[in-house]
């Protein structure tokens, strides 16, 4: 039963998260990064700036998906900020995926890629893969492969 218990955590955290990414995403205006692909994703909607980020697993904890809102700076900072939004740390970050080590997810191999073509707007291909928490009971994780989730998203 604690194997079934975690496969269905696993799937769930995972359709959740693609649902929340692929909404955000699908009605934004415009998608600041990544130029190609990386673990982190800004997009704009109406002047209001979402981000989100796949944070690797350590020993102790587990691998997230965060989101936060950077707030955009004055007009004449607008190019520094796009170049730093990307990479800088996230401020106040909601975090997606259950965290907890035993019962929890965790998020690993984590990438957005963007796709741009001429003629048609841009879209970003989501991927990550879920595994047990970090903690979890070694006997049943051990029989867990981890759940890959992906999905490409275009723009409207």
């Amino acid at each position: 039963s604690n194997k079934s218990q975690i496969v269905s955590t696993i799937k769930q955290n995972g359709q959740s998260v693609l649902e929340t990414m692929d909404k955000t995403i699908r009605n934004s205006d415009n998608i600041v990064c990544p130029p190609v692909s990386g673990p982190t994703v800004v997009i704009v909607k109406d002047g209001i700036y979402t981000r989100y980020r796949f944070i690797a697993p350590s020993a102790l904890d587990n691998g997230s998906i965060q989101q936060d809102a950077p707030l955009q700076p004055a007009l004449s900072d607008i190019q520094s900020f796009i170049n730093a939004v990307c990479i800088e740390p996230l401020q106040t970050p909601n975090v997606l995926t259950d965290t907890n080590p035993q019962t929890g997810v965790s998020a690993v191999n984590g990438l957005f890629t963007r796709t741009s073509q001429p003629g048609s707007k841009d879209s970003v291909t989501i991927r990550f893969d879920l595994s047990p928490g970090v903690s979890a009971p070694q006997v049943v994780a051990g029989q867990i492969d981890p759940q890959t989730f992906q999905t490409t998203v275009q723009l409207r």
